[in-house]
């Protein structure tokens, strides 16, 4: 019998598999852990001066949920796939931003457990995401000549006095206020717009468990059991 169990706990061992922690869930659909490790290698936050890398992680795990929910809603109108050309520029530019954080993007990419054909599905997503965002909000956000004005009475010339330099006439710098007022209302509309999204889901972020030091001396809990109070009898 003890030659069976023994036999039975090392297949038992042998199939159990480390179970990835959930970072976080969006409408029922689980973020793990390994996935935010990921996210951290190949995207385009970094990580700012003097920032733990607690923090960086709570705002990539931030803008994952982002992307979750952008992607999801994406998906209901059945966009066409990237074009390869499209991809690879995009790759080559996440390699270039990399490199010019002074790494070697293989070695990050390894690091995080990117297989090659998963850091392009990866940029493939986002190419998705931001083709969608276009398509939907750009018109919205064209600026004609009158929000083209008011980008410059109300922000460029307050801007251009406060910075103590000149102000030049509207007609010189109209292009610019086009392209301003644009960008404008482009972040404006999708900011109400992923603000509607989290409203309408599902979200849960779970906190990670806390870990005592390796140097610490662990408290022992006496196993004994305590000795049992003799209840006073009748007198």
């Amino acid at each position: 019998m003890q030659l069976i169990a023994g036999l039975l706990l090392a297949i038992v061992q042998a199939s159990v598999t480390t179970v990835d922690r959930i970072a976080a869930t969006v409408n029922d659909v689980a973020i793990a852990e390994s996935e935010v490790r990921r996210a951290m290698a190949v995207s385009a936050l970094t990580q700012e001066p003097g920032e733990s890398r607690e923090a960086f992680r709570a705002r990539v795990l931030d803008a994952l949920i982002d992307e979750r929910l952008e992607y999801e809603d994406a998906l209901r109108f059945g966009p066409a796939a990237p074009d390869a050309a499209d991809i690879d520029a995009a790759l080559k530019k996440l390699r270039e931003r990399i490199v010019k954080e002074g790494k070697n993007p293989d070695a990050e990419f390894s690091a995080a457990g990117l297989t090659p054909s998963e850091v392009r599905a990866t940029v493939e997503r986002q190419l998705i995401i931001e083709r969608y965002l276009q398509d939907r909000f750009r018109p919205i956000a064209f600026a004609d000549e009158e929000r083209a004005r008011e980008e410059y009475e109300k922000n460029y010339v307050p801007e251009r006095k406060a910075a103590g330099l000149p102000v030049p006439e509207f007609e010189k710098v109209s292009d610019e206020m086009r392209t301003r007022s644009e960008q404008r209302v482009f972040a404006e509309e999708v900011e109400k717009w992923m603000k509607d999204l989290r409203e309408k889901a599902r979200i849960a972020v779970y906190r990670i468990p806390a870990q005592l030091a390796s140097d610490r001396t662990p408290v022992v809990v006496s196993t004994v059991a305590p000795k049992a109070t003799p209840t006073p009898g009748p007198r």
